[in-house]
């Protein structure tokens, strides 16, 4: 049974990289929850495989955390956060918190 998404996705883009042991390459986060990320790398990946993942969430603050692969597309993947620290999940749910503020705020 397909597991539906429970979380809002914050459409965001910013520049960073996603490393499989040894393998390095350049990644696009294309949007966000508190949950999982979708992106787009050059790096050849399959369902089931982690990856660690870190880009700029804003000009201050970098995040890192690993992720499992549960969707490859052909041009994006989308994966499930599996391990972040709690410093950087509080960052991660800050930043979420605070642009569905400013988009709630333009309606």
């Amino acid at each position: 049974m397909m597991q539906k998404r429970q979380l809002f996705r914050i459409r965001i883009h910013r520049v960073g990289q996603v490393r499989r042991r040894s393998d390095v390459a350049k990644c696009e986060v294309l949007d966000l929850t508190e949950r999982g990320v979708c992106l787009s790398t050059t790096l050849t990946v399959t369902t089931g495989e982690e990856l660690e993942v870190q880009f700029d969430l804003t000009g201050t603050c970098v995040i890192r955390f690993t992720v499992l692969v549960m969707y490859v597309g052909p041009s994006q993947l989308g994966a499930l956060i599996t391990e972040i620290s709690p410093e950087h999940q509080a960052h991660l749910t800050k930043f979420i918190d605070q642009l569905i503020a400013m988009n709630l705020a333009g309606f």
